[in-house]
């Protein structure tokens, strides 16, 4: 692959997007053509700036990257067929921006409009979303899970009702301090968590960065140090272990929804997966291992593939309320409401002090433990109450499927008193 490629109208270079990045970081392609007019477009790869050989725009012949060479030769392949498209074109053509994005557009993404009719921000942020539903071929290394392009679709929708009720004509060219403090402020008055509004600014961000790159947006007042994403440490409560024998035995026979939610929630308790993963188990996911029973998991977050010992309450369950199958699915926000419910019967009613904000106001108040029960606590209890009970850290990642410790200990919550009991039962104290 040559450094630099000529066409009559200009040059094509890639670089990264964050050549100082730690982690892995975009490769953009970045035409230059006329007086000061350039064009920049993401191929939808990505590469660790360590792994880039910056002098040959390549990446460099790394053994533990498998597709260096797809990666390499799709490089090559774009250019090419970039510069030569853009040799067909008439050469009025080869300085509007348009033509030349629509030709990157279906080169790079495999699209196949021969134009591209996106001028709003609203118009890029829904196509932005179409593309990230459906990947191209071409693009291997970007695709989102559901769930993540779901909390996109929810940002721009929240940016939809923003713009509609302060009629405020967004678009790119406004995006800046002045609509950032307006939109927190709108999201405040709402009722909106401040972990709620720190999400939907970094999607509004991930989808600037996006519209940057691509070449539709030259305002970069969001990069400003004070554009940034708000966050605070959120109350995510764990239920203990006799909390969790009171809410399997609680009797919700009489009301037959509870039950399957808090069937469902004990599943994934004692599995420790999430709910895109617990919700929905099916028999065939059970296998025996060496006279052992196990339920296998391919996690919809993270691609794992990951065995955990099926629970004798588990089993237990299945085969008293379910004719011996896991229970069936339930809608995820009825899981969440539920949920509580059951932990009112079972009287998980200890009182919690937590933040809420009200008419744009945060103010302290006390609520019982059941009514912030979620869908998620129960992995977050299963984390916690494993460490307590002394499972080896790594077994209960390798259940969980954190990727580094450091994850895995911000992730429980385990008080300093309880943390200080399970070391003095170290050999050390003793």
């Amino acid at each position: 692959m040559t450094k630099v490629v000529n066409s009559t109208s200009g040059t094509v270079k890639y670089r990264l997007k964050d050549a100082k990045a730690k982690n892995e970081t975009s490769i953009v392609l970045d035409y230059s053509f006329g007086r000061n007019n350039r064009i920049k477009f993401s191929t939808g790869y990505k590469v660790n700036p360590k792994n880039w050989d910056k002098a040959n725009q390549r990446i460099r012949a790394v053994s533990t990257i498998k597709n260096r060479e797809v990666v390499n030769n799709d490089l090559m392949q774009f250019s090419s067929e970039f510069t030569k498209a853009i040799s067909e074109l008439e050469e009025a053509q080869k300085n509007e921006k348009v033509i030349l994005k629509s030709l990157l557009q279906k080169i790079i993404r495999g699209e196949e409009n021969s134009q591209i009719e996106i001028k709003t921000f609203f118009q890029y942020a829904d196509d932005f979303i179409s593309r990230k539903e459906n990947q191209s071929k071409n693009i291997r290394n970007v695709k989102l899970s559901p769930i993540t392009v779901r909390s996109y679709k929810q940002t721009v929708n929240r940016l939809k009702d923003f713009d509609k009720q302060l009629k405020y004509n967004l678009d790119f060219s406004n995006i800046d301090l002045k609509f950032y403090f307006a939109f927190i402020q709108y999201l405040e008055q709402n009722n909106y968590s401040t972990n709620t509004i720190g999400k939907h600014i970094k999607n509004l961000k991930t989808i600037l960065n996006a519209a940057t790159e691509d070449g539709f947006n030259s305002n970069l007042k969001y990069k400003h140090r004070d554009f940034k994403a708000v966050s605070k440490e959120s109350v995510s409560i764990y239920l203990t272990e006799t909390e969790i024998d009171a809410l399997y035995n609680a009797d919700l026979s009489k009301t037959k929804d509870w039950e399957l939610a808090r069937d469902i929630f004990m599943v994934g308790y004692y599995t420790g997966q999430r709910v895109s993963d617990y919700n929905d188990v099916s028999a065939n996911q059970i296998k025996t291992f060496n006279e052992t029973e196990v339920i296998e998991f391919k996690q919809k977050k993270t691609n794992k593939k990951l065995f955990v010992p099926l629970h004798p309450r588990l089993k237990e369950m299945f085969n008293e309320r379910h004719n011996g199958n896991p229970p069936r699915k339930l809608n995820a926000p009825d899981i969440n409401e539920y949920i509580k419910e059951a932990g009112r019967i079972a009287e998980i009613d200890a009182e919690i002090i937590i933040e809420k904000v009200v008419n744009g106001k945060t103010k302290a108040v006390k609520v019982p433990k059941y009514s912030l029960i979620m869908s998620h606590t129960a992995r977050r209890s299963f984390c916690t109450n494993a460490y307590l009970a002394k499972m080896p850290v790594i077994d209960i990642m390798a259940i969980s499927g954190h990727s580094t410790e450091r994850e895995f200990y911000k992730y429980i919550k385990v008080t300093p008193q309880e943390r200080a009991v399970k070391i003095a039962d170290n050999k050390f104290f003793k």
